[in-house]
């Protein structure tokens, strides 16, 4: 298969990527795929900003063209109305368009986490295990922190697309895996990025987000504040909803 090829069909495969529902050995093909192609890397950094559009559910939006278009697309169903050609194929590309297009949104809403309120809870199993992102108190501080409790950090030179800590600082600042989902406590906008070696990375609000080897267990903030591999480490603030 030439390289077009390939990248259309690991292009294919994106989607259950972002979510984490792929079988191992098409998510290897996947991550090796992307560790050397910058145009699928693109392609996914682009599904995963998809979510948005689910403000506006091209699904529903599909349906509702069918039922005003009647049966086979050729008009509304009341006796005498005529639509001509030219209307009937212009509904006929807009459905197919919206669908396709809510293909991929749901796609990527699965990976940060928008789903949820679509399907319910995701399956149980390891190929649809997601990093859980939770709030807790640390040092007086309502951080982010994983399901073990470890504090996660935002890195002062990243991008919202982009990080800028790799190699060896990877190894003392460990990116956090995605997907990602919601814990207890957490209300920010959760999504991900693929990393150059085709890996997700997991974002909160927009900061790509890491754990670090300073703190040996849980309940520990020691990088914060920290300037380490050419920019400042911050740890991840939480604003916990006013109960009163």
């Amino acid at each position: 298969m030439d390289d077009a090829g390939t990248c259309a069909g690991i292009r294919s495969q994106l989607g259950v990527y972002l979510t984490g529902a792929i079988a191992p050995a098409e998510r290897a093909a996947v991550v090796r795929h992307l560790a050397g192609c910058a145009d699928c890397r693109a392609e996914l950094a682009g599904l995963a900003a998809l979510p948005a559009l689910l403000r506006r559910p091209p699904v529903r939006a599909a349906a509702q063209d069918e039922a005003a278009a009647g049966p086979g697309g050729a008009g509304p169903a009341a006796a005498g109305d005529v639509v001509p050609r030219r209307r009937g194929r212009r509904l006929m590309q807009r459905r197919r368009w919206l669908l396709a297009t809510a293909v991929l949104v749901l796609a990527a809403a699965a990976a940060t986490g928008w789903a949820l309120h679509l399907t319910g809870p995701p399956a149980s199993g390891p190929e649809s295990a997601a990093t859980v992102l939770e709030a807790r108190t640390i040092g007086g501080v309502t951080v982010l922190t994983d399901a073990r409790g470890y504090t996660l950090y935002w890195f002062g030179p990243d991008s919202a697309g982009r990080s800028a800590c790799q190699e060896g600082c990877a190894r003392t600042w460990p990116p956090v895996a995605g997907p990602a989902t919601w814990g207890a406590g957490v209300t920010g906008a959760i999504g991900a990025i693929a990393r150059p070696d085709g890996s997700l990375q997991a974002t909160y609000d927009g900061h790509p987000l890491y754990t670090t080897t300073a703190d040996t267990g849980p309940g520990q903030a020691r990088g914060n504040g920290v300037w380490s591999h050419g920019g400042e480490w911050h740890e991840v603030t939480v604003t916990v909803p006013d109960r009163a």
